[in-house]
């Protein structure tokens, strides 16, 4: 296994990880803000805070798939490029004077 390879695995863990704990407490705010907390200024205070931990835990889960994949991202990218600077290069070739 190389050493790039192996880099983005130990990168992996950690983020999902802590995506997961992140996700799961955004979660728990939320119910909290719901259902527990009968004031409503509070509640809403728990709702605003737990959904900014949802979206930080799914942030950090997608930057653990996109360490773990990152060379395939890249792979598919450097496709991509080529063939649209195929496309350009036949497209351009049809008028010579």
């Amino acid at each position: 296994m190389s050493k790039e390879i192996r880099e983005s695995i130990t990168l992996f863990r950690p983020l999902f990880v802590a995506g997961i704990i992140i996700v799961a407490f955004g979660i728990f705010c939320i119910w909290i803000g719901i259902s527990v907390i009968s004031l409503q200024e509070e509640g809403e205070g728990f709702k605003i805070i737990g959904t900014r931990f949802l979206i930080g835990g799914i942030i950090s889960i997608i930057l653990a798939f996109i360490a773990k994949h990152h060379l395939f991202i890249k792979y598919l990218l450097k496709q991509f490029n080529s063939r649209r600077k195929g496309e350009k290069d036949k497209s351009s070739n049809w008028y010579k004077p």
